[in-house]
């Protein structure tokens, strides 16, 4: 049952968690601390402190944040629902999930030419080689950058 229930809330976070409150709960996410109502005001580029307030109720009533006795805001609860699923926590940071694909095949396609100067590998080895690195490479920095520019809308 914990488990249906489970689901059952998530979606209706999905529902709920887009727009501005998302990039509210994105920016509480990336700062790793408590945050005040000016702070995200400013952050966000909202026209006023009662909007983000508004916002931060939101999230209060999602049950993803709290607010503590100094009037500062915490998140309590890391949801991956929406855009979220397509990003990991890295160090703090909200990264691409394809970004460390790219990574590696661009340093195998670096690392095979530079391979390729000392020792000659036979025509089709290298074409083979090549290829296979700069498509891995190619698709995942594409995902990358795609992921990247929706994030938050």
């Amino acid at each position: 049952m914990d488990g249906m229930r489970d689901q059952s809330d998530e979606s209706i976070i999905e529902a709920e968690l887009r727009g501005t409150t998302l990039q509210v709960y994105w920016y509480m996410l990336s700062q790793n601390q408590a945050v005040g109502v000016r702070e995200v005001q400013r952050a966000i580029g909202m026209s006023s402190p009662s909007v983000a307030s508004h916002h931060l109720s939101k999230l209060i009533s999602m049950e993803l944040i709290e607010k503590r006795a100094d009037n500062s805001y915490e998140v309590t609860r890391v949801v991956k629902v929406g855009v979220l699923k397509n990003f990991i926590d890295f160090r703090g940071k909200f990264l691409p999930r394809y970004i460390f694909v790219a990574i590696f095949f661009t340093a195998y396609t670096l690392a095979y030419l530079a391979l390729t100067t000392i020792a000659q590998p036979g025509v089709y080895d290298r074409y083979i080689a090549l290829v296979i690195g700069v498509v891995g490479a190619l698709f995942a920095w594409i995902e990358s950058v795609r992921l990247w520019k929706i994030k938050l809308t």
